[in-house]
Order: C-alpha cells, then structure tokens, then sequence
C-alpha cells in the first residue's frame, strides 16, 4: 500500500458526517416537539458518544494516541449510561 492510499484512506467523508447529524438534530428536534423526551435524550446520548468515538479515533490517527484515548473512554461512559438507562426502563416494562 502506498503512503497516498493510506493517507487516502484515513481521510473522513466529512459531507456524510454533517448529514448523520443533521438528521440526528432533526430526529431530536421532532421528538423534543412531540413530547418523547427520553427518546430524545437517549438519541442525543448515542450521538454524543459516536462524537465522541470518531474524535478519539481521528486523534490517534494524528499521532495524539493519549488524548484519543481520553476521548475513547468519555465515548464509552455515554454508552454506559445508554444501557445503563435504557436496559432498566425495558426491566420496568417487561416486569411491570
């Protein structure tokens, strides 16, 4: 693989980026209207940590392994609290 194609390669599609959020703030945007409050926050969640993935894993590709990292496990406390939340409203459902 030539030093082009890798660098290449690393590269995002940063026009794809902007429309997964832009959808992502539409979603919310419509679920804050329409009363689904924590639906809406559970979205907001999910794409605050996604964020949160992607920032950590451009880091690293720059050479910032040590911030990346850092960003890689804030990602990964937003994730937990995802499950963490929604995993206990499904037990309340499915029991109650």
């Amino acid at each position: 693989m030539s030093a082009s194609s890798a660098a290449s390669e690393s590269n995002l599609n940063w026009t794809a980026i902007a429309a997964l959020y832009a959808g992502l703030v539409f979603g919310i945007g419509v679920m804050l209207l329409a009363g689904q409050y924590r639906n809406a926050a559970w979205l907001g969640l999910l794409g605050c940590a996604g964020g949160c993935t992607a920032y950590g894993r451009v880091l690293t590709q720059q050479g910032r392994a040590r911030a990346g990292k850092w960003w890689n496990r804030a990602s990964g406390v937003l994730y937990a609290v995802f499950f963490l939340w929604a995993g206990t409203v499904f037990l309340r459902a499915l029991l109650g």
